[in-house]
């Protein structure tokens, strides 16, 4: 029988992945976190923007439930993996968070509509990603 069919609990361990299938993953992965922060997506992806904090970080747990990401691993470790071996990102001392490793003041919406300067989510609380039919 499936391991973890319906209803079962999400983000259960996966099968065991060949070393080559793993690398596979998370070079994807890699690829795709690096074009959500590359220049050419944050001109026009004002909601990954919107997510920022004061110093550009965006919650890993935000980005881990992108369609485009669900669909290459559930594996937060994998997903970890491929921010840290990334040149262009780097993470939080916590490791909650993600950001562009150059030039992310330039991203800031500072004067945006994020409810009159309320202090972001403190980093490591779960952001649920509202879905968006936009990001497939």
């Amino acid at each position: 029988s499936p391991i973890g069919g319906p209803g079962g609990p999400p983000l259960q361990p996966p099968p065991p992945m060949t070393p080559e299938a793993r690398q596979s993953v998370k070079n994807k992965v890699q690829a795709q976190m690096e074009y959500y922060f590359g220049q050419d997506n944050l001109i026009k992806d004002v909601y990954l923007r919107s997510r920022m904090n004061e110093e550009g970080w965006v919650a890993i747990g935000l980005l881990a439930g992108f369609r485009r990401i669900q669909s290459m691993t559930g594996d937060i470790t994998i997903i970890l993996e491929a921010i840290t071996s990334s040149s262009k990102l780097e993470i939080d001392p916590q490791g909650a968070n993600v950001r562009v490793k150059d030039n992310w003041k330039e991203w800031l919406l500072l004067n945006s509509t994020t409810g009159g300067g309320s202090p972001t989510a403190s980093p490591g609380a779960p952001v649920p990603a509202p879905p968006l039919a936009a990001r497939s």
